[in-house]
């Protein structure tokens, strides 16, 4: 795997992992996002500092990720699935929970991959 404009260096072994790791099918990746996007939603309500809204963007950008290439080749799913679990993974560069910026690297790692596989469509603005 090549770097990917516009990962942060922090985020960049963290996606590589998530990149790496054996490929899932895109259903599989469905039901993960949804399962984390159901729990991101049920945390909101207890911490003010999770931002619910940015979080359903996150939502909506990687399911368009995983629907737009379903189909394509191994190296683009990989880097769907690099992004997704990178979103749903809690132990990232910044955890999602842990400070108002907690999605701010999720973002920059959802829309580089966006970005580098030519859906700019997708990506997530902040604030």
């Amino acid at each position: 795997m090549s770097a990917i404009p516009g990962i942060p260096p922090e985020s960049r072994a963290s996606f590589k992992t998530h990149h790496d790791a054996p490929l899932v099918t895109a259903d599989a990746l469905r039901a993960e996002l949804g399962a984390y996007a159901r729990d991101l939603t049920k945390r909101t309500d207890d911490n003010e500092l999770v931002d619910a809204g940015l979080g359903r963007a996150l939502t909506r950008a990687c399911t368009g990720l995983i629907d737009r290439t379903e189909s394509a080749d191994e190296s683009t799913r990989r880097l769907v699935q690099g992004a997704v679990r990178y979103f749903i993974d809690e132990d990232d560069a910044e955890p999602d929970r842990d400070s108002l910026w907690g999605l701010d690297d999720d973002v920059a790692v959802c829309n580089a991959v966006a970005r580098h596989l030519g859906h700019e469509d997708l990506i997530v603005n902040l604030g």
